[in-house]
């Protein structure tokens, strides 16, 4: 049928912000002109004007004026149907829109809310806090950390450090290869041997180096002076290293190609003398490899904790002993929040599904106020149409007359069945009033709801206000 498709489309409008466009108008009211010729009412005119018909003394329709009144009325009838069905399809959706369900939703919240977190908090009646030792040391030794290094902040280091070591175990593996495909050529025992060489030299330059990064480096951000100060001087330690390992790795390949018989003592003592006299371009290579591979380890090394040295690992310590010895209370902290969270979220969807669908109804409200100025004007049309009709029947008819028309003739046709759009909105109107001050205050009333949410959530952490305020950095996580 003609409203199926229109009215899908009308129901899936409460699922958008999609303006709701006019879908209807009323069957299209052909001209006076061609009904005429469709009808061939010239022809029944001029056959009836010649046989002296209708007689003069008729006071009803004759069979031709009852064809061209049948044909507008039939017309009248399928707009007076369109429109009574286009309208009760709208006040049926309206009906359908489901907005008071979301309403009594909304009403029941604050209650529904203040129920859980009030059978939730009926399970922390036996909780007890920090009677083990083992928690209370780890707690301590944090605090006291924190204190003692003037830290505020929690310890800012990677949920996994697998990471890190995969990286640098990748890196140390590629120097490897490299550093290997580099020397293959210049010893006695070929891949192999070299590879045996490069081990050593990657062990010496990404491994030193990444341990460097994760223990020494942070020191650069230490309280304590002298502390900071060795950090600092650590920097000329390492880049000392990595100049030494990187420069005797490419060294010892220029010179081992002249002659592979030297020992190991004589290319450092030629890494001293001569310290760049580098030949081959691979030699160079091999040292701008080194040395970027070692610096990539000591950035991976600082990464996989906290800036701060030790910070971390007191961290860590406290937090894996509050997770063994208080799942209790993080499971109750946990399902607390996420219902929290959960609650929040939801009611503002429905806060939002409500606007739309006060929105999107009283959009179709809107066409009900011209839905039957339309109607009367459909209805003007067809009695015009239709009358233009009827008259030219009798003009035509008394044209081919030998004695006087029927004094009906003299009176314009009217339609004297019309029939009205019987249009009743009262109760969805009556319904959009009762809602328009709610809509008006939906922005504070969401607020206010929020805010009930939350205070129960806090009033439910009561029991573990301890446990929440000591340890609510690890809630972020």
């Amino acid at each position: 049928m003609i409203f199926q498709n229109i009215w899908s489309g009308i129901k899936n409008i409460f699922s958008t912000e999609v303006e709701l466009q006019e879908p209807f108008s009323f069957p299209r009211i052909e001209k006076s002109n061609d009904v005429i010729k469709d009808l061939k009412i010239d022809e029944e005119a001029k056959k009836d004007g010649e046989r002296n018909l209708p007689k003069p003394e008729r006071k009803t329709l004759s069979a031709a004026e009852e064809k061209i009144r049948g044909h507008y009325y039939s017309l009248m009838q399928n707009s007076k149907k369109f429109g009574t069905e286009y309208s009760n399809n709208i006040k049926q959706n309206i009906d359908d829109s489901g907005i008071m369900s979301v309403v009594a939703k909304i009403d029941n919240y604050k209650k529904e809310s203040t129920n859980w977190f009030n059978e939730k908090k009926k399970e922390s009646k036996n909780f007890k806090y920090f009677d083990n030792e083992k928690i209370k040391d780890a707690t301590n030794r944090y605090h006291e950390f924190r204190k003692k290094h003037s830290l505020t902040r929690r310890a800012n280091f990677p949920p996994s450090r697998i990471y890190f070591y995969a990286f640098v175990t990748g890196l140390f593996i590629v120097e490897c290869l490299v550093n290997g495909l580099f020397l293959k050529n210049v010893t006695r025992s070929g891949l192999m041997g070299g590879m045996g060489i490069a081990v050593i030299i990657s062990f010496f330059n990404v491994w030193i180096g990444f341990f460097y990064g994760k223990f020494i480096f942070p020191l650069n951000n230490h309280i304590n002076d002298n502390t900071k100060f060795f950090g600092k001087f650590s920097i000329l330690l390492i880049s000392i290293w990595f100049l030494c390992v990187n420069f005797f790795c490419a060294h010892y390949r220029d010179l081992i190609v002249e002659n592979n018989e030297m020992h190991f003592i004589e290319v450092v003592q030629f890494i001293i003398n001569s310290p760049f006299e580098l030949k081959a371009f691979v030699s160079v290579a091999l040292l701008v490899v080194g040395i970027v591979f070692g610096i990539a380890a000591v950035y991976h090394g600082y990464k996989s904790d906290d800036p701060y040295p030790g910070y971390g690992a007191v961290q860590r310590f406290k937090d894996s002993t509050m997770e063994k010895y208080a799942n209790t209370h993080f499971e109750y902290i946990k399902e607390c929040t996420e219902k929290k969270d959960h609650l929040i979220r939801e009611i503002r969807i429905l806060y939002k599904e409500i606007r739309l669908k006060y929105k999107t109804i009283n959009q179709m409200l809107d066409i009900f106020t011209t839905l039957g100025e339309k109607y009367d004007i459909q209805i003007k049309k067809i009695n015009s149409e239709c009358k233009q009709a009827i008259m030219h029947y009798r003009n035509q008819n008394e044209r081919s007359r030998s004695d006087a028309a029927p004094k009906y003739f003299e009176k314009p046709f009217i339609f004297e069945d019309t029939g009205k759009l019987n249009i009743n909105i009262s109760e969805q109107e009556k319904m959009m009033v009762g809602l328009k001050n709610r809509i008006k205050n939906i922005e504070k009333d969401q607020t206010d709801v929020v805010k009930h949410i939350e205070s129960k959530y806090n009033d439910a952490l009561l029991k573990v206000k301890d446990l929440v305020d000591f340890h609510e950095e690890i809630l972020e996580k």
